[in-house]
C-alpha cells in the first residue's frame, strides 16, 4: 500500500493501527511493519519512528496467531524447565556453603551477578511470558488453563520470607524456602505449560 496515501493528516502510525484492528483477521497477528523495504515495527513495538516520514510503500507482514502462541508455549516449558533445575541448584550450593557461587563472587554466574540474580531474573521473565501468552491467547485459543502461580498472595509472602533469610545470612532457611517451596512453584507451572501445550496442540504439526 502506498505509504503517503493513507497517512494524510492523521499520524502514519494511528493510521496503521486503526487498519490493524478493522482489517487483520482474528487468526493473525503483525509480525513486522517495513517502509519502503526497511523495517520499522518489530517484536510487537516500533524499532523507527515513522510519523512525519515519507515513504512510497507501507507493508504489514503477518504469520498465524496460532503459529506465534505454539511458539509462545514452547519457549515457555523450557524456560520454567531451566528455572527449576537453577535454583535447585542454587539450594544445593546453599546447603554446602558456596555462598560465593550463589551470590557472585564465583561459578559459572559470577559475570551475570551470580546465580541468584540469574534466577530471580529468570523467574520474572517466566512471569512476563505467561502475561503475554495469556494475552496472546485472549484473541485465538483459550489461556485460562495456564497458570504460572496459584495463590499469588502466598507467592509474594515466599518472596520476602527469602529476602529476610537473605539479608540474615540464614543460608540453610533460604535453601528449605528455595527447595521445598520456590522450586514446587516453577515444577507446578511448568506441568500447567505442558499440559497447556497439549490441550491445545495436540496433534498439530
Amino acid at each position: 500500500m502506498d505509504a503517503d496515501e493513507i497517512a494524510g493528516e492523521e499520524s502514519l502510525s494511528g493510521k496503521i493501527r486503526e487498519i490493524i484492528e478493522r482489517e487483520l483477521p482474528s487468526d493473525r497477528i503483525v509480525d513486522e511493519i517495513r517502509l519502503d523495504g526497511d523495517i520499522v515495527w518489530q517484536n510487537g513495538e516500533y524499532v523507527r519512528d515513522i510519523d512525519g516520514k515519507e515513504g512510497e510503500s507501507l507493508e504489514l507482514v503477518t504469520v498465524p496467531l496460532e503459529d506465534v502462541l505454539k511458539e509462545s508455549v514452547r519457549t515457555l516449558v523450557s524456560h520454567l524447565s531451566q528455572v527449576a533445575r537453577l535454583f535447585s541448584e542454587i539450594g544445593r550450593f546453599l546447603r554446602k556453603g558456596k555462598v560465593d557461587e550463589v551470590f557472585g563472587g564465583e561459578g559459572t554466574y559470577k559475570d551475570r551477578g551470580g546465580a541468584y540474580v540469574q534466577g530471580i531474573e529468570s523467574m520474572v521473565a517466566a512471569q512476563v511470558l505467561v502475561s503475554q501468552i495469556r494475552g496472546t491467547g485472549a484473541a485465538g485459543a483459550s489461556s485460562g488453563g495456564l497458570v504460572l502461580v496459584e495463590d499469588e498472595s502466598r507467592f509474594e509472602e515466599l518472596l520476602k520470607s527469602m529476602l529476610v533469610a537473605q539479608e540474615a545470612q540464614d543460608w540453610i532457611l533460604l535453601a528449605d524456602l528455595i527447595e521445598y517451596e520456590l522450586v514446587p512453584v516453577f515444577e507446578k507451572g511448568l506441568t500447567s505449560a505442558e499440559q497447556y501445550y497439549q490441550n491445545v496442540f495436540a496433534g498439530a504439526a
